[in-house]
C-alpha cells in the first residue's frame, strides 16, 4: 500500500508519526508532501529571511523522511498565503497519482491555520480527480479514489476521532525524537506557548491513549465529505501485551 501524507508544513506530519512508524513496520510505502515552503516558519527570528527559513525547514523535514523511509517532495507555495486554486488541484492531482496514493493523511477541515484548512479541501477535491483520465491526461490515472484519513487538529474545531491507532512505548519515544528533528519549531513553540511541540504531542498521546485504555495513540477520523472517496480501513490494529511494552 502506497500512503501519502499531504500536509500544509513541514512538521505538521507529526500528528500521524506514530502511525506512519507502525505502518512502515508493516511494509508499506511511505511519501511525505508539504504545499508550502515554510518559509514563515521562523516566526520571531526576523533576523532569518525567507530563504534561509525554507532551507532549514528543508533540512528538518528531509531528515524526518529519511528516518521514515519516505519519499519527500514539496509543492513550493508560500507559507501562510495558500489559496485553493486550479494549479494547486493540479499539482496535487499529478502529486497523488505520481504516487500512486492508496491511503491519505491530511488535515481535518476546520482549523486554526488557514493553510490547513484550504489543504485539507484541496487534498479531498484532488482525490475525486485522480481516476478521472481526462484530467491531466499526461499523469496516468488511479483506478480507484484513494482513502483519506483526518488528523486530529487539537481540542476543539468540531473534530471527532471514530479510529484509533495505538502506539507503543518505543514508538512513542521514536515519535518524540522525529519531532525534536524539527529544531527551528522547537524553539518557536517554546516561545509561543512555553513548552515545545514533542510535549504537546505527549500530552496529545496519552489523551488519546486514554480513550482506549493504553498508554499511547493517534486519532483519526474518515473523510465523509464525498460518497466516491472510499471508507479507509488499512489502519495498523491493536498491539499484544508484548508489543506494547507491557
Amino acid at each position: 500500500m502506497n500512503v501519502v501524507c499531504v500536509f500544509a508544513h513541514q512538521d505538521d506530519e507529526m500528528r500521524c508519526a506514530g502511525t506512519l512508524l507502525r505502518l512502515r513496520e508493516a511494509g508499506h510505502a511511505l511519501a511525505l508532501v508539504c504545499v508550502t515552503l515554510g518559509d514563515k516558519g521562523l516566526a520571531f527570528d526576523t533576523a532569518v529571511g525567507y530563504d534561509a527559513a525554507t532551507e532549514i525547514r528543508d533540512r528538518e523535514i528531509r531528515s524526518v523522511a529519511a528516518s521514515l523511509g519516505a519519499s519527500y517532495r514539496c509543492l513550493g507555495r508560500e507559507d501562510g498565503f495558500l489559496a485553493d486554486d486550479a494549479a494547486l488541484r493540479h499539482d496535487l492531482i499529478t502529486t497523488l497519482r505520481e504516487l500512486r496514493a492508496d491511503l491519505v493523511f491530511t488535515h481535518w477541515t476546520s482549523d486554526y491555520n488557514d493553510d490547513h484548512v484550504v489543504t485539507a479541501k484541496a487534498v479531498t477535491d484532488a482525490a475525486l480527480f485522480t481516476t478521472i483520465a481526462s484530467i491531466r491526461p499526461d499523469v496516468p490515472a488511479l483506478e480507484r479514489v484513494p482513502g483519506i484519513f483526518h488528523t486530529h487538529p487539537g481540542e476543539g474545531y468540531g473534530f471527532e476521532a471514530t479510529h484509533f491507532v495505538q502506539l507503543s512505548a518505543d514508538h512513542h519515544a521514536e515519535k518524540t525524537r522525529l519531532i525534536r528533528l524539527h529544531r527551528s519549531q522547537m524553539d518557536v513553540m517554546r516561545r509561543m506557548r512555553g513548552h515545545d511541540y514533542a510535549d504537546e504531542m505527549a500530552a496529545e498521546d496519552r489523551r488519546q491513549g486514554g480513550r482506549l485504555m493504553v498508554e499511547y495513540a493517534e486519532a483519526f477520523r474518515p473523510c465523509l465529505a464525498e460518497r466516491r472517496v472510499p471508507w479507509p480501513t488499512s489502519l495498523p490494529g491493536p498491539l499484544t501485551c508484548e508489543e506494547a511494552g507491557l
